[in-house]
């Protein structure tokens, strides 16, 4: 039986990106669903950080409207991220029960 699915692995792969920050900047980004979609009512959007040792640092949730997710995160919070951090960047969405996706993860690169 074949399946038109990649043998290579299972399951929702997140895109690998680094997530850049650059010293006495704020963080600022803005994601919007593509093709017409939306964001449905309820939808939450999140960026995880943690340090090389895997201790947690922060979270930064997103203002989430249907047309788009954005964050500003102001340098005071971003200058205590250390280069070579780790990201996560979780959607959930608000279905019975809960989806919850790892859209990006990736190491922080300092500028």
């Amino acid at each position: 039986m074949t399946s038109p699915v990649d043998p290579g692995y299972l399951g929702y792969q997140p895109t690998v990106e680094p997530l850049i920050l650059t010293t006495g900047a704020s963080f600022v980004q803005t994601i919007q669903p593509s093709g017409g979609a939306v964001f449905p009512t309820g939808t939450t959007i999140s960026i995880g950080l943690t340090a090389p040792s895997g201790v947690s640092l922060a979270t930064w949730s997103a203002t989430v409207t249907p047309t788009a997710a954005s964050w500003a995160v102001s340098s005071a919070i971003c200058d205590a991220i250390p280069a070579n951090s780790r990201y996560t960047m979780l959607v959930t969405y608000p279905t019975t029960p809960a989806t919850t996706y790892a859209w990006y993860v990736g190491s922080v690169i300092r500028t």
